[in-house]
Order: structure tokens, then C-alpha cells, then sequence
């Protein structure tokens, strides 16, 4: 697995927060990687654009471009100096790729400044 749409699928995401027992985030759901490219709203209605690019055999580096614009009441991002903002961000990590079950599971920490995020995504079965 190295090409772009080796990860294509529909994938399960969720997310936890270092400094908090899992609770749903509202950037948790479901989303649909093709060409090695996904792009969808959350719940809180942030615009997510992430890209997935082969590192090796088992590492994709995300970018992640995360627009708040329409996002949900006094709904803010998390920049990487720690302070609330309304402004687009780029979070950038790099996953490891495991496959469970015949499919590929991605996982990995983004760094938020004083939080960090794991974050696992789940392929779908077809």
C-alpha cells in the first residue's frame, strides 16, 4: 500500500482529547478518503480538507486544513499556540497504518499546542 487510492473508503473517525475522559467530539463521524483526499463537514460544522501522502510502508502524513467559518454558535478551533481562534488552521500529523480485520486503520497524535489529539480512523466495510 503506497498509492494514493490505496486508503480509498469510507472511514469511521474519532478523536480524544489528552487532557479529557473520551467523550464525543464534535469532529468525530464518518468521512470518504478518495484520490488520497477527503473533504466533509463536522458536527460542529467545521469544513475539514485533509490530504494523505505516503511516508514508507506504514506511515501517511494528514494535513488537515479545518475552516470554522460556519462552524456552530461561539464555536472556535484551537491554534497552535493554544488560544481559541475563528481563523482556518492547519494540523499536520503523521499516522501509522495498521491493517485489523483485512482493512486499514490510521492513528496518530496531533499536537495542539498545551493538547494533543489522538486521533484513529477505521475503514468501513464495503
Amino acid at each position: 500500500m503506497t498509492l494514493a487510492t490505496d486508503l480509498d473508503g469510507k472511514y469511521t473517525v474519532l478523536s480524544q482529547a489528552d487532557n479529557d475522559h473520551y467523550r464525543p467530539k464534535d469532529s468525530d463521524g464518518f468521512t470518504i478518503i478518495k484520490g488520497g483526499k477527503t473533504s466533509r463537514i463536522d458536527g460542529a460544522g467545521c469544513e475539514w480538507n485533509s490530504t494523505f501522502t505516503w511516508l514508507n510502508e506504514s506511515q501517511v502524513k494528514m494535513t488537515s486544513v479545518v475552516d470554522p467559518q460556519y462552524a456552530n454558535g461561539d464555536f472556535k478551533l484551537i491554534n497552535s499556540q493554544g488560544y481559541a481562534t475563528k481563523e482556518p488552521q492547519t494540523y499536520e500529523t503523521t499516522l501509522s497504518v495498521k491493517m485489523e480485520n483485512g482493512l486499514p486503520v490510521l492513528s496518530g497524535v496531533i499536537d495542539l499546542g498545551p493538547e494533543k489529539v489522538t486521533i484513529i480512523m477505521r475503514k468501513a466495510k464495503s
